[in-house]
């Protein structure tokens, strides 16, 4: 699974970056500008093009937007209580709500489930993960960064947002013939996806401050990697469809760790970079644990 060898190192590279002192002290904003203007986009022009989408998948394409649903329910009352405040609560969510369908979940996919699966996992990440975050997600980040939800200011930020435009852009055009030579150019624009947005998680992830956020990263992989695949599971078992094919890659897909997309959001709206970077700088190692320990109960459905 060279995919996940490759996360581990890029995230690794963006802390070796930072501690040597090589690149100015924005170079994580700049990292994950890039990562939303440019390599989410193409991601998304990329993963969808050809596509076929059968019509019992999109159950399982909605479950992501079940998954924030839940954390959104989850996490509120639960940070209230604790006292925790408005910008923790949205890194939070957008940490733990999201998981990373993508380049941890395909790669998981392949791995226990088969290759033949891939095409469903694409259409949970795209429609599902990619999609929420690029409405709700924005959302989200607005009202933990400003305090409001301004309607017409996270509308103009929805319309604007450049994955969201590939993703209506990638359907549209799903049908249709691109040249070589443009698939070429998308296909190694989504290849920066992964190292620069792992890059700007490590170089934003600060070891020696992890103490002051044990509390808050406890909540977060807690929700991501346990509660929020047993809910789904349990939501399967009552509809009596744990042993149905396309609902085990669903439950897969809710195990995994937190996605960079929605990290990428919550560092670049200032929602505490520190705790979002140890979401992700632990969640994806301890994942490769817990996803396997989930995929051994679904498969024995």
């Amino acid at each position: 699974m060279h995919e996940i060898a490759l996360i581990l190192v890029c995230l690794a590279l963006g802390v070796v970056l930072r501690w040597s002192g090589r690149l100015p002290d924005n170079a994580g904003k700049v990292l994950s500008g890039w990562v939303i203007n440019v390599a989410l986009p193409a991601a998304a022009l990329e993963s969808f093009h050809k596509l076929t989408v059968h019509p019992d998948w999109w159950l399982a394409a909605a479950t992501p937007w079940l998954g924030v649903a839940v954390a959104i329910a989850v996490l509120v009352p639960l940070c209230r209580a604790l006292g925790w405040s408005r910008g923790r609560t949205g890194a939070l969510i957008l940490g733990a709500g999201w998981g990373n369908t993508s380049f941890v979940g395909l790669p998981m996919i392949a791995a226990f489930a088969g290759s033949q699966w891939l095409g469903l996992g694409i259409v949970i990440d795209l429609f599902g993960s990619y999609l929420a975050l690029s409405t709700l997600g924005l959302a989200i980040a607005a009202v933990a960064s400003e305090g409001r939800l301004d309607l017409k200011a996270v509308g103009k930020r929805i319309a604007t947002f450049p994955p969201f435009i590939a993703i209506l852009i990638a359907f549209a055009t799903n049908h249709l013939d691109r040249p070589d030579w443009l698939d070429q150019i998308v296909t190694a624009l989504a290849a920066t996806l992964t190292p620069l947005a792992l890059a700007a998680v490590g170089y934003a992830l600060r070891i020696d401050r992890l103490k002051h956020h044990l509390a808050p990263l406890s909540v977060g992989l807690t929700h991501r990697l346990l509660l929020a695949p047993a809910l789904l599971i349990g939501m399967y078992a009552a509809l009596g469809d744990t042993s149905d094919p396309v609902a085990k890659i669903a439950m897969l897909e809710m195990a995994m760790p937190p996605m960079l997309g929605a990290s990428v959001i919550a560092m670049d709206n200032d929602l505490e970079p520190d705790l979002i970077a140890a979401l992700i700088g632990i969640g994806v190692p301890l994942s490769m644990l817990t996803a396997f320990g989930w995929w051994t109960l679904i498969a024995g459905f």
